[in-house]
């Protein structure tokens, strides 16, 4: 007879096996797509922040300046930005007057682009062309005089809001520093034709300004590369008078002037426009 195993045996509970993770293999392939959503993400967010983001805040509204005088428009434009292409001509508005613009007020447009200005130079609209005929042994030959408009009357106003009206009636104002005139510095004490004369559309209205003593120094903007209208209000509103001259180039745009830095207030800087 066998002798009884005496060794306890301890009842030991089942359990479980622990859940099995993905394969290996499997997170590996998991990683680089994720990896490329990200990219993707991020890329996405470049577009939207460097594109369309910035192409807003680079745009703004245009200001209305229909029914301002000449050089309040420009001022008020070229304050926002803008470079400022002024033609005048017939309009239904007072002399002086902006009538039209484009692209209008309200229109949103970035910084740096330009802005075309419609003055009116006080005709309803353009007078009919005289003829004269001529008659000559082969032919007859009719030719059409120049429109003529009466020049305004600006003696006693400061230098740029005179020279707008001038320009505005079809005429290119000269404006003359005169040292010892009188009068407050910086307004025009006289003009050459007188005022009421009837003179030919572009003929130069020349406008003596008074100059103080000893003026200051001032900054001379540049105005190369601008047109001729837009040149002469920006001098003019930088304390300086201007003078025009003409050679071959792209026609109405300043193609150089001088002098050019600094120098005292009311120097004459002479601009030459191409024609």
């Amino acid at each position: 007879m066998q002798p009884e195993d005496t060794q306890a045996f301890e009842a030991v509970e089942e359990r479980p096996p622990p859940p099995a993770g993905p394969p290996p293999g499997m997170i590996n392939d998991v990683w680089p797509w994720l990896l490329l959503l990200g990219v993707l993400a991020v890329a996405g967010f470049l577009v939207w922040l460097f594109v369309f983001h910035d192409r807003h805040h680079s745009r703004q509204v245009v200001p209305a300046v229909v029914g301002l005088q000449q050089q309040a428009a420009i001022n008020e434009l070229t304050r926002d930005g803008y470079s400022v292409k002024a033609i005048v001509g017939a309009a239904p508005k007072p002399r002086g007057i902006v009538a039209s613009q484009a692209p209008g007020g309200g229109a949103q447009l970035p910084k740096g682009s330009s802005v075309t200005i419609h003055v009116s130079n006080g005709q309803a609209a353009t007078p009919p062309a005289t003829t004269t005929t001529a008659t000559t042994t082969a032919a007859q030959t009719t030719t059409a005089a120049a429109p003529t408009s009466a020049v305004p009357p600006v003696t006693g106003q400061p230098m740029a809001s005179g020279a707008g009206q001038v320009e505005a009636a079809g005429f290119v104002a000269e404006t003359d520093p005169a040292t010892s005139a009188g009068g407050t510095p910086g307004s025009i004490v006289s003009e050459t034709p007188p005022a009421g004369t009837q003179a030919k559309a572009g003929q130069t209205v020349t406008l003596q300004v008074a100059v103080p003593a000893n003026p200051p120094s001032v900054q001379i903007p540049n105005v190369t590369g601008r047109s001729a209208a837009d040149a002469r209000a920006a001098l003019l509103q930088a304390k300086l008078t201007v003078r025009t001259t003409y050679k071959a180039g792209k026609t109405g745009v300043v193609l150089s002037e001088s002098p050019t830095g600094t120098a005292p207030a009311y120097t004459q800087v002479t601009i030459a426009v191409g024609k």
